[in-house]
């Protein structure tokens, strides 16, 4: 389970110079009209620049002349900007942690959330320490302090802006919610209580077509869409996963989405809860009606009993156990498409398609050119119609194994497949499987990969590249 801002979305916007940028945040996949990245590249093949980095699995994001990416660095929280042109670190700022947050013992990071800017300030969010704005230049503007996240796995959804306001979602064991801050003051514009989501890695969406607007958020079981100014809840569609780590995608007037995770499948690896009076005549044993550790047997529940815990008493209680049982009878892994007059109760009359094969866990799909591709764990490529669902191929091996957490970048006519272990694989957009390029970095990816004009910039855990077709370090 992930974990940490490994997917990375943005939005393509025009300084008045006319230059594409890219303002964050984590999460979707993205597709850019106008980029034009290189086919192949290498650490020393079609590399304009290279630039040593703290580690972190935030996405970087582009703003005019400069990236901005955050980081963990000597046991110290940072935020950088660097020159686009060469690289060059402009500025750092850390921010001081009380207490850094558990995270994921190999995969995790302190340093997770994709940033997002408005063109006039940065905003950052750290689950060690809350939600921060600075200006371009770096200096601190405002702080929202929060608590720690409630999740060994740390804090992971990546701000996304939605009108006055910065939207920071917060799903995990205990206390999980969706917060708005105006993002001049940093003042709480309105929040939302979630208690029934648990865990909930993914990005929210600005959902926007023909008269409507919706804030889409992901979570256990179910897809809700808000209104953005108020947090009113205006509909929701069941069918995801107990833990969601990809978030929602569009095209074509309609919103995808995609969720995996174990257990969640009804076959023979799917999670069953007893009742709990059944289970605690067995196996409570001080009759106290709760469960510690110790008195949980070897199996599903005790390899999860952090995840029960929401309270973080270091027992499992009646309603906790009772709330689990429940999520996992009514937990689906599947892909599928909501029609783009959705409210109230969506039921499946509100659901285009539905399709249960080539899952992705962590990597966000794309909506590319009139398709829909997602990548399974062990380098397999899915293409699907948007209209009907159904595959125009299924599968297909990239040939990179391993498992993916970066989520997909398509332009240019080629979609980028990035996997954890540093292969980005590039194939030919369309309805038949090509491979065009497969591209070792020697090094782990988890951040999500950008592209704008002719240059692809990836984050691999110690550099942040720019590749360009043509370009040799000096």
């Amino acid at each position: 389970m992930l974990l940490s801002g490994l997917a990375g979305t943005w939005s393509a916007q025009s300084d008045p110079e006319n230059w594409p940028q890219f303002r964050g945040p984590g999460g979707q996949g993205v597709a850019v009209a106008s980029a034009r990245p290189p086919i192949r590249f290498t650490p020393i093949e079609n590399v304009a620049w290279k630039t040593a980095v703290p580690t972190g699995n935030s996405s970087p994001i582009l703003w005019g002349s400069r990236l901005f990416l955050t980081g963990f660095a000597d046991g110290r929280l940072v935020v950088l900007a660097l020159d686009r042109a060469s690289g060059r670190e402009l500025w750092r700022r850390e921010v001081v942690a009380e207490t850094v947050e558990e995270v994921h013992r190999s995969l995790g990071s302190p340093a997770s959330a994709t940033p997002v800017t408005d063109g006039e300030r940065l905003y950052v969010h750290f689950g060690s320490v809350g939600l921060l704005a600075f200006d371009l230049e770096g200096q601190e503007l405002w702080r929202l302090p929060m608590k720690l996240t409630q999740t060994e796995y740390g804090a992971s959804s990546s701000p996304v802006l939605a009108g006055e306001n910065v939207i920071q979602l917060l799903d995990q064991d205990g206390d999980s919610h969706l917060l708005a801050v105006n993002r001049r003051t940093g003042k709480i514009a309105w929040r939302v209580e979630r208690p029934e989501m648990r865990r909930g890695f993914g990005t929210p969406l600005v959902w926007e077509r023909e008269g409507a607007t919706d804030l889409v958020v992901p979570g256990t079981i179910w897809l809700i869409g808000y209104h953005p100014k108020t947090g009113e809840e205006r509909w929701r569609v069941s069918g995801l996963a107990r833990i969601t780590c990809t978030s929602p995608v569009v095209g074509e007037g309609m919103l995808f989405t995609s969720s995996w995770t174990t257990g969640g499948d009804r076959s023979a690896d799917r999670i069953t809860m007893p009742p709990f009076e059944e289970f605690a005549a067995q196996y409570d044993a001080d009759k106290d009606g709760r469960f510690t550790f110790a008195e949980l047997p070897d199996g599903p529940a005790k390899q999860r009993f952090k995840h029960l815990d929401g309270n973080r008493n270091s027992l499992v209680e009646r309603a906790e156990w009772e709330s689990m049982a429940a999520i996992f009878s009514r937990v689906e892994n599947q892909t599928f498409a909501v029609k783009p007059d959705a409210r109230g109760d969506v039921s499946d009359a509100g659901v285009q398609w539905r399709f249960k094969k080539g899952l992705p866990y962590v990597a966000s799909p794309v909506f590319y050119q009139g398709r829909l591709y997602q990548v399974k764990n062990g380098g397999l490529l899915t293409c699907l119609h948007p209209r009907s669902g159904n595959p125009l191929y299924q599968e297909e091996r990239l040939g990179a194994a391993g498992d993916y957490y970066a989520s997909l970048l398509a332009g240019a006519g080629r979609i980028y497949v990035t996997s954890q272990r540093g292969a980005i694989t590039v194939v030919k957009a369309g309805d038949a499987f090509e491979v065009l390029a497969r591209n070792e970095l020697g090094e782990v990816v988890q951040a999500s990969p950008i592209a704008v004009a002719d240059t692809l910039y990836v984050r691999t855990a110690t550099q942040v590249y720019a590749f360009r077709e043509g370009s040799h370090l000096p």
